[in-house]
């Protein structure tokens, strides 16, 4: 008897695990995961172009130097847009030079100035090129600015509307590192 119900109870417990696998696997959506993928509005090309079209009214402003998470110090220069940061330089703290994205200096000190920052970056602002695009993580137009073939920096457009986007990051790292040299 005893045996009987032990058979039962496992088989129960067997046939429930089975049900609950099924349920979990139909009900687990398609695409993995929760993101819900956007399809741009405006193509690559237009982006680029509202890029190009803002490009004159781009200017060079504020600059900002912290200490990375490694201690290593960096540096960069704001890119601004109607008032706002849409996006910026990294500058070699060692030698104040523009930086590709991407590339990473080991460096325990700032020896170039702010005003060297500053000066380096107006001076590159007329060899700076607008480049391709791509499409980010959120959906929306990377505009890829280029100086001497290498990227330095990008500006975001909405690929809903072709707004150009204000850098959040940038501007909150200006807003909690411009008193530090």
């Amino acid at each position: 008897m005893k045996s009987e119900i032990r058979s039962l109870i496992t088989s129960i417990c067997l046939v429930s695990a089975i049900v609950l696998l099924f349920a979990a696997s139909a009900t687990a959506k398609k695409g993995g995961g929760d993101i819900p993928i956007l399809t741009p509005v405006i193509t690559a090309e237009q982006a680029v172009g509202v890029v190009t079209a803002a490009f004159p009214k781009l200017a060079v402003g504020k600059y900002w130097g912290w200490r990375g998470p490694a201690g290593d110090r960096k540096m960069n220069v704001a890119l601004i847009l109607d008032d706002r940061i849409v996006s910026r330089v990294e500058l070699n703290p060692a030698t104040g030079e523009i930086m590709a994205k991407g590339q990473r200096i080991f460096v325990d000190q700032i020896s170039a100035t702010p005003e060297q920052a500053i000066s380096r970056v107006r001076k590159a602002m007329p060899n700076l090129q607008v480049s391709s695009a791509r499409l980010g993580k959120n959906g929306e137009w990377k505009v890829e600015l280029t100086l001497n073939r290498g990227v330095v920096a990008e500006i975001n457009v909405h690929s809903g509307d072709g707004s150009i986007l204000t850098d959040w990051r940038a501007t909150r790292e200006w807003t909690l590192y411009s008193g530090m040299r």
